[in-house]
């Protein structure tokens, strides 16, 4: 939503609209309709998702609407991380609500773009709230998002293509590397990995360096760790995939779309517990599997547990609107919260008593794999600045794509991201 200029305000047509009791207003001219505050809200979401959004916005709109008018417009996800939110930022035209995730999240708190929450979580919200995913979104002492979601990672698979090839579901690295060569074939992919930089290529990369015990950074985070034989390691295993012709350089559909496996393009793939209900509802006649993400020798389990969190535009004249809107979808009762990391998709609430709540529904189907094999190993996404998210993603897609070693390109990036710690 774009914020004119005080220069502005001289025109004759904001002299009109001040004396209609908006001074200044964003570039869609309505941030006030018919005595009710405009608000914009983007997100990426599709299907499912995108209508459980529409249904909020629009339950909310019809029970206030005296007060706010709430504007929903989804994006293409590619589209939405990469252009249309750091554009329209940029150009001050951000809009009021928005969604970002872990990897982006450092990125928009260094820039002043989110506003804190902290004053608006009903009584004994914040409490109800896992203090991890608190601390995952607080910055400089500030709760700059909202938490509403906890997805784990884990390797699906179609059952049936491994019965036919007589490949064990693998829970090696070895295993692994050797079943995604023996799937591939001609019009099927053995395995499934991101190949596009960004913050979720690294996001299915770092339970590799986990696993080992590596890491990006020191405890602290400031120092790198990141020239080291694990991460060495974690790189090549990841690049020979890629290199063997196992993993596709190029994919009919995203990296974390269920349709990979779904329309049988792939065998396998490493994705989020969103695709549980996307298997169940529109791929039913197909039989798949789910199991922890393998591991290499000595190596512990890991996972990584990301997901999106609502924001508020600092720079909105209408913070406190937009942040009772936040706090009414997932902070006030149960049942939004619940309906989505059950019903529409799934997840891991935040929100403790909302785990409670859905108990029974965490142990049905695929999803007790996660609840059982593999709630316990997760690690939070990291919340890197961009330069080391960029420094990591470079290092990956050298050896991917560059035939670069994994302690070549290790250690550039090392230097990198002890670069970017100094500034």
């Amino acid at each position: 939503m774009k914020f004119w200029k005080p220069l502005l305000i001289f025109s004759l047509v904001l002299l009109l609209v001040f004396q209609a009791g908006c001074s200044t207003q964003p570039s869609s001219g309505d941030g006030k309709s018919d005595g009710a505050v405009t608000l914009e809200f983007w997100d990426f979401h599709t299907e499912a998702e995108k209508k459980f959004f529409e249904d909020l916005v629009k339950e909310y709109n019809d029970s206030h609407k005296e007060k706010v008018k709430i504007k929903y417009t989804a994006f293409n996800q590619s589209d939405y991380t990469t252009t249309k939110l750091p554009v329209a930022f940029a150009n001050e035209e951000g809009p009021d609500i928005f969604m970002v995730s872990p990897g982006d999240f450092t990125k928009y708190a260094q820039s002043g773009i989110m506003a804190d929450l902290n004053p608006y979580f009903p009584d004994g919200a914040k409490e109800d709230f896992l203090p991890a995913a608190i601390d995952a979104v607080t910055y400089d002492n500030k709760v700059l998002a909202l938490p509403y979601e906890l997805e784990l990672l884990g390797l699906y698979y179609n059952k049936k293509m491994l019965a036919d090839a007589g490949v064990q579901v693998p829970k090696t690295w070895d295993e692994l590397q050797a079943a995604a060569k023996k799937l591939t074939t001609d019009k099927v992919a053995g395995l499934v990995l991101p190949t596009d930089k960004g913050p979720y290529l690294n996001f299915i990369w770092y339970p590799f360096l986990w696993q080992q015990g590596g890491n990006v950074l020191n405890e602290e985070g400031i120092k790198s760790t990141f020239n080291s034989p694990e991460t060495a390691k974690a790189l090549d295993y990841w690049g020979s995939f890629f290199q063997d012709g196992s993993a596709p350089s190029k994919l009919q559909y995203g990296p974390w779309d269920a349709a990979n496996i779904g329309t049988g393009s792939a065998a396998m793939t490493i994705a989020g517990t969103w695709a549980v209900p996307v298997l169940e509802k529109e791929y039913k006649d197909i039989e798949f599997g789910l199991a922890p993400i393998p591991t290499p020798e000595g190596g512990k389990p890991a996972t990584a547990a990301g997901g999106w969190k609502m924001a508020v535009n600092s720079k909105s004249e209408n913070v406190d609107e937009a942040a009772k809107f936040i706090m009414w979808c997932f902070a006030e009762d149960k049942s939004r919260p619940l309906k989505w990391a059950t019903e529409i998709k799934f997840a891991y609430p935040p929100r403790q008593s909302v785990v409670e709540e859905g108990q029974q529904i965490y142990n049905k189907g695929l999803r007790k794999v996660f609840t059982e094999e593999i709630y316990d190993s997760a690690i939070p996404e990291p919340r890197y600045g961009p330069e080391v998210v960029d420094a990591v993603g470079e290092a990956m897609q050298n050896v991917m794509f560059g035939n670069a070693k994994g302690k070549d390109a290790a250690k550039e990036a090392d230097k990198k991201i002890e670069e970017a710690l100094k500034k």
